[in-house]
């Protein structure tokens, strides 16, 4: 049994130690829905689940890092190595172990933002920038280039698919927007050409990976459950990856449908709408019992959040 389950309320304890369908816990900050998938974990592994075939997504590096230990701290049983990762992370992980599905030299090397800034700035030369003013300051100029490609890559958008948006335009825009393009096909070619991903291709060629029919399946078959914390916070592509790694009858997130960190609300919300309208099957359980804030702070925020 896993770690203080008598002290875990009612909706925690249904979602710990709930089955094989999929789970949405549903939860504001406060109620516990971290504490709910590290017990889960543990509970898992005590119904007979090796602790390394279930996967813990996390939202970001310092978030991966805490609940590994959490989890670590939940387990009593001996384990190998947790698969508690980020997204681009399990990306990294899965390309590893199947570099030759999708064409990958075995030993690539994820790059930084600020290895590729200094990649541009190198080889200048090579970009097409008729339409993009320095102003003064080229490195301003190629960060904002490269911040602009990390946020199509999240939205599942490759140069292809910009260049081919971009020919239907017209006037001054159509022009910057084809040289957008371009900026965007010779950013891949550049990384391409030293070995490189960024963390964006990471996860496009993850997805990639996971539409190959046997090399997917092998994937698949590493993990018998997910977990996914701060779904509400999860690009497209990103949930595009989980989607197609997870085994629907063995995959619980959790998200707060009030709150969003990295995305607009209104995106976080779409993405639990949507985790149900896919799975009709799913059952949905709320933490309604905060345990960090006092009753007047819980009241002003419910008088915010009920409309």
């Amino acid at each position: 049994m896993p770690r203080d389950l008598d002290a875990l309320t009612p909706e925690q304890r249904a979602a710990v130690t709930h089955g094989h369908e999929p789970l949405l816990v549903l939860g504001g900050p406060g109620t516990g829905k971290t504490r709910v998938l590290v017990e889960r974990f543990a509970h898992l592994v005590d119904g007979g689940v090796a602790p390394e075939e279930i996967l813990l997504v996390a939202g970001a590096p310092s978030s991966a890092a805490q609940l590994r230990a959490q989890v670590e701290d939940a387990l009593e049983q001996p384990f190998g190595e947790l698969a508690v990762h980020t997204v681009p992370d399990l990306a990294a992980r899965l390309l590893r172990e199947e570099p030759a599905a999708v064409g990958l030299d075995p030993f690539f090397v994820p790059v930084t933002a600020a290895d590729r800034l200094a990649l541009l700035l190198d080889r200048v030369d090579q970009l097409t920038l008729r339409r993009h003013d320095f102003l003064g300051n080229r490195a301003a100029l190629l960060a904002s280039v490269i911040e602009r490609i990390d946020r199509c890559k999240l939205e599942m958008v490759t140069p292809e698919g910009y260049a081919a948006w971009a020919e239907n335009l017209e006037g001054e825009t159509a022009e910057r927007e084809r040289e957008f393009a371009q900026l965007f096909a010779d950013h891949d070619r550049l990384l391409a050409e030293q070995g490189t991903l960024d963390v964006g291709e990471l996860v496009l060629r993850a997805i990639d990976l996971l539409c190959d029919p046997a090399a997917g399946a092998r994937c698949r078959a590493r993990y018998a459950h997910v977990l996914v914390d701060e779904y509400e916070d999860l690009d497209l592509a990103h949930l595009s990856l989980i989607d197609l790694l997870a085994q629907d009858g063995n995959l619980t997130v959790a998200g707060d449908d009030d709150a969003a960190i990295k995305r607009f609300r209104g995106a976080a919300t779409k993405n639990l709408r949507t985790f149900t309208a896919k799975r009709p099957q799913a059952r949905v359980i709320a933490l309604e019992r905060c345990f960090r804030s006092r009753e007047r702070i819980l009241d002003a925020a419910r008088a915010v959040t009920a409309p």
